[in-house]
């Protein structure tokens, strides 16, 4: 599918090149940051100061598109939002995780006033495995009368249960008879972890700077800054027990009216109270933030586990949480924002996730924050970088959003599955989106980028015969905010939000 649509965006990449103010090339070919970084600097009769782009740019923006198909609708009513400085910069980053300054501000606002401590030792006692091996033994009599699943599962499940037992039986003996868990005390200092990799048939530790501490209200703070030669990343989380949990995407996007409208008497908190505990988080941490998104979520509980085979979700039917959807602010201009999680398919490439701030509000307060793959600057390239217009930036759109869309629709077809794309483009921002350097060790620039964020849904119907009657028709809605495509606003490529490129 990716080949596909990368052909789709370089055919139009020709489409364009007749065109006055359009790219005339390279539109979603690996970008040569050096070369941007030399156009950035240089002055050309298309591309023009953000002053005078602030000045020519419309507040809103509407267009439609219907394939000849019927499978694909897209359709943009936008408003069109530009930085409020007067110069758009450029920079070359990396990604290396929390400087101590930041968790040891994060900490004092989570913890203030509180006693942290990482537990050490072992809490598998005698008792407990004595009574885990009792649960494999029902499990196995359970195997035994089960005659709807299949023999083979059956079979393998049942050598999975006994392998446990025996791996327990011979334990056992050198197992404590009461808990080993102590309580270290420690504070917001990062130290050195190790984490345990394999490579290749070699098992590798890799060592970090990483804090984990917890207090005695239930409440947990993990960093680690994963380095650059590792499969992770460095990563912000923060946990604290609640009523109930929360699945990492999901809920409705509100504005600030509709959230304290429709959220649940359970959540005690207003919007703008609720607002005002996580901007507190970034405040406590020095940096400038601006929120990108708010949703209302629906929580949900738990009983019995998969352990056991008798896991049963809980949902509610109405909001107990807010989430608020973060992007940092650099020199006035906002950075993209998006929720893909897709990574490239090149099994060889380094793993590196756009950045991701999300704070969960729940009746507990802070109850989830979540923050991947930090970005430090490392130097100015230029402060006040010429830019393509929004008239050159809709012209590449209108022509490669419908490219790029049907050709991942072909992607998902085949001889029994259909499928039809609906795409909404609900806001238009010019901001800086993070370009990644070739083969580079989480190092790139912020670009001066078109933005057209929205919303993709797709629905499918399938007539394979193995398919349920009930199951022949569904639907994947991407979760927001979401990039419908990126122009960069230097050269009139696409920014591949995938790809990070």
């Amino acid at each position: 599918m990716r080949k596909y649509r990368a052909a789709c965006l370089c055919a139009a990449a020709l489409l364009l090149a007749g065109c006055a103010k359009s790219p005339e090339n390279d539109i979603v070919t690996q970008k040569n940051t050096e070369a941007l970084v030399s156009k950035a600097v240089q002055e050309e009769e298309n591309r023009k100061p953000l002053a005078e782009n602030k000045e020519e740019a419309p507040e809103h923006y509407a267009w439609s598109y219907d394939n000849k198909d019927g499978t694909l609708h897209m359709e943009a009513d936008a408003d069109v939002a530009l930085p409020e400085a007067e110069t758009i910069p450029m920079y070359r980053l990396r990604c290396t995780g929390f400087t101590q300054e930041e968790v040891t501000g994060i900490y004092d606002y989570l913890f203030e006033g509180q006693e942290t401590y990482t537990m050490e030792g072992n809490d598998f006692t005698k008792a407990k495995c004595e009574e885990r091996i009792v649960e494999l033994r029902r499990r196995l009599e359970e195997l035994e009368q089960d005659t709807e699943n299949d023999p083979g599962y059956i079979e393998q499940e049942k050598e999975t249960a006994q392998q446990q037992i025996d791996d327990l039986t011979a334990q056992y003996d050198s197992l404590p008879e009461e808990s080993q868990l102590k309580k270290v005390p420690v504070d917001s200092t990062l130290t050195d972890k190790t984490w345990s990799m394999l490579r290749g048939e070699e098992t590798v530790e890799v060592t970090y700077p990483g804090l984990d501490c917890q207090s005695d209200n239930k409440d947990f703070l993990a960093v680690s800054n994963m380095p650059v030669d590792s499969p992770g990343w460095p990563s912000l989380s923060y946990q604290k027990e609640g009523k109930y949990n929360y699945m990492p995407d999901g809920g409705i996007a509100v504005t600030p009216q509709e959230a304290n409208e429709k959220k649940s008497p359970e959540l005690p908190y207003s919007y703008e109270e609720a607002k005002a505990l996580a901007d507190g988080v970034f405040a406590a941490a020095g940096l400038e933030v601006e929120l990108v998104e708010t949703k209302l979520l629906s929580g949900y509980t738990e009983t019995g586990s998969e352990e056991n085979d008798d896991l049963i979700i809980h949902n509610r039917d109405d909001y107990t949480a807010f989430r608020f959807f973060y992007t940092r602010i650099v020199d006035g201009t906002p950075v993209a924002a998006t929720t893909s999680s897709t990574v490239p398919e090149d099994d060889t490439a380094l793993i590196w996730p756009y950045e991701k701030i999300t704070v969960d509000i729940t009746e507990t307060g802070i109850q989830n924050i979540n923050w991947d793959s930090p970005i430090a600057l490392d130097e100015t390239v230029a402060n006040d970088v010429p830019i393509l217009s929004f008239e050159d930036a809709k012209a590449v759109f209108e022509e490669l959003a419908p490219l790029a869309h049907e050709g991942e629709l072909e992607g998902w077809e085949d001889e029994y599955t259909s499928a039809k794309m609906d795409v909404k483009v609900t806001q238009i921002r010019l901001g800086l989106m993070r370009v990644k350097n070739d083969g580079s060790k989480r190092e790139g620039l912020y670009v001066p980028t078109w933005i057209f964020y929205g919303s993709k849904a797709i629905t499918f119907h399938s007539d394979a015969p193995e398919r349920p009657e009930n199951e022949r028709d569904w639907t994947n809605q991407e979760d927001t905010p979401w990039i419908i495509l990126a122009v960069n606003a230097v050269d009139g490529t696409v920014i591949d939000q995938v790809e990070g490129y």
